[in-house]
């Protein structure tokens, strides 16, 4: 304990011997190169502290409060802050493993190239937080209130975020895989460019939003209000966009392999030009969509209403129009399109009937 003063020695003292630390004030502290382990902090005040290159391992710290604390090179396991208020603070360089906030308030703070392995962030009334330069794998972020987020040159590989308005977040050179958002808000929101590999987007609304040029391989955005969103030129491959409301979307030139539409309301939905190979719109609504210059091998529209749509240009291999309403709709050669299955129509309606 060389190098500490009397207060730093005393606080050491209580964690060594298992005791809680309570009702205490710790101002212009430095702390280097220690360990708290299993320490109980509960009601006290850290001002202007700095932590570098500690070791806090299963801490628990109820009620707290730290202004103007920096955090460097430190460790944080297993460790859990309920109900702190963190004012102005800086985490630069840490990594949290299994590590909790509850119930805690950030006022203006910056996480700083840091390494989140696992934990949540929840319930905070005020969430005001840069997240920077930092590798975030598996982070839980719901409930929170007074929401001001900014994630830059970061990595995101599983976020979880619910019942979140993304007006509240601003994004600048931030991937994200596995991103899930349920229930979430996102209306006229610019997701362009972004990487939102395996992205889960459950019955949010994110209408007049641009996902243009954007990455949502292997996506889901089932039961999503998309209208009039924009997905021109992203790759969309293996995506579900099922059960969602698509009316006046424009996926021209999107890549669309093997996505899937089915329940989909696409009317008025732009894809000219899109690569749909083995792209499955079963039972959508795509009256008045236009399909022209598209690549339709394998595409599959089954039982779905393509009224007034325009495929002039399209290009089909073995594309299924099975039990299609197709009321005035507008081809060009239906050369590729295979012959109704008139067998399978009457045995489905003899089950229907049965």
């Amino acid at each position: 304990m060389m190098g500490l003063d009397t207060a730093q020695q005393h606080f050491l003292s209580l964690v060594h011997d298992g005791e809680s630390i309570t009702d205490s004030l710790w101002k212009n502290l430095s702390w280097q190169g220690l360990a708290w382990h299993g320490a109980e902090i509960r009601q006290c005040i850290f001002e202007n502290n700095a932590f570098s290159e500690m070791d806090w391992r299963s801490c628990h710290v109820d009620e707290s409060v730290f202004a103007g604390v920096r955090w460097s090179d430190t460790a944080l396991k297993d460790c859990v802050f309920s109900s702190c208020r963190f004012v102005n603070c800086v985490f630069e360089r840490g990594t949290f493993h299994t590590n909790q906030f509850l119930g805690c308030a950030f006022e203006g703070c910056v996480f700083s190239e840091c390494r989140y392995n696992e934990g949540m962030l929840v319930k905070a009334p005020i969430l005001d937080l840069q997240i920077e330069a930092s590798q975030i794998e598996k982070l839980v972020m719901s409930h929170n209130e007074q929401v001001r987020l900014g994630f830059k040159d970061s990595d995101f590989q599983h976020l979880v975020m619910t019942d979140f308005n993304f007006e509240n977040l601003t994004l600048e050179n931030t991937r994200f895989t596995n991103l899930i958002a349920l229930e979430c808000t996102a209306r006229d929101y610019s997701f362009q460019g972004m990487h939102l590999v395996q992205a889960q987007f459950t019955d949010s609304d994110m209408a007049g939003s641009d996902f243009s040029q954007a990455d949502l391989s292997q996506a889901c955005l089932k039961g999503c209000d998309l209208q009039a969103c924009r997905f021109d030129r992203a790759t969309v491959r293996q995506a579900l966009i099922i059960e969602a409301n698509a009316t006046n979307a424009v996926f021209a030139g999107a890549q669309l392999e093997s996505a899937n539409f089915s329940g989909t309301n696409c009317e008025g939905a732009n894809f000219r030009g899109a690569d749909m190979t083995m792209t499955i719109l079963n039972r959508s609504n795509l009256q008045h969509a236009d399909f022209s210059d598209c690549s339709m091998s394998f595409t599959d529209f089954s039982y779905s209403n393509i009224s007034y749509a325009n495929f002039r240009g399209g290009r089909f291999m073995r594309s299924k129009h099975h039990a299609v309403i197709d009321h005035e709709t507008r081809y060009g050669s239906k050369s590729g399109i295979l012959s109704p299955d008139h067998a399978l129509l009457q045995a489905e309606q003899w089950v229907k009937l049965s």
